[in-house]
């Protein structure tokens, strides 16, 4: 590959998203932000929910949302002759493509996230030696936390955001 140039690979358990050689990878580690060059050091780290762009080598960046997954840069691997190249690879449990993102669910999924938060929020307060049904209400939080960052994340990805 050309200088500057390395692998990027990301699957999903249902399918391959990205296989191409590229110039960049930027996303969002729970350490934070996080750009990937060729020659990057060699790591292993989690993917957090957000907009991953690969910079592909020819044509525009390929964006997508991903929900959640690993990140593994292997550095300085024997290629050709006495080069040396970069390989990356994401595992994502759930991941989609910009252009494959629907927007008006995502709008409808995070009205009623929003509308279920607010329910919940506005119900009983949660006790410091919480009863069964104050268990299952917060439980019932969490998830409709999770259900509004989601569709967050695809609105931004998509660039629907309100």
């Amino acid at each position: 590959m050309a200088d500057g140039v390395f692998n990027v690979v990301v699957v999903t358990p249902e399918r391959q998203l990205v296989d191409a050689p590229a110039r960049g990878l930027v996303l969002r580690s729970s350490d934070g932000e996080l750009t990937i060059l060729d020659g990057h050091t060699t790591l292993v780290t989690d993917v957090v929910p957000g907009l991953v762009r690969v910079d592909v080598a020819e044509g525009d960046p390929v964006r997508m949302a991903v929900h959640s997954g690993y990140l593994q840069v292997e550095s300085n691997l024997p290629g050709e002759g006495n080069a040396k190249f970069t390989r990356v690879t994401m595992l994502a449990g759930v991941a989609e493509l910009a252009g494959d993102i629907d927007v008006p669910r995502a709008q409808a999924a995070k009205a009623k996230a929003e509308a279920a938060i607010e329910t919940l929020k506005g119900g009983a307060r949660l006790a410091d030696s919480p009863s069964d049904g104050q268990l299952s209400q917060s439980g019932e939080l969490l998830e409709a936390e999770g259900a509004l960052r989601r569709a967050t994340v695809r609105l931004e990805v998509a660039g629907a955001t309100n």
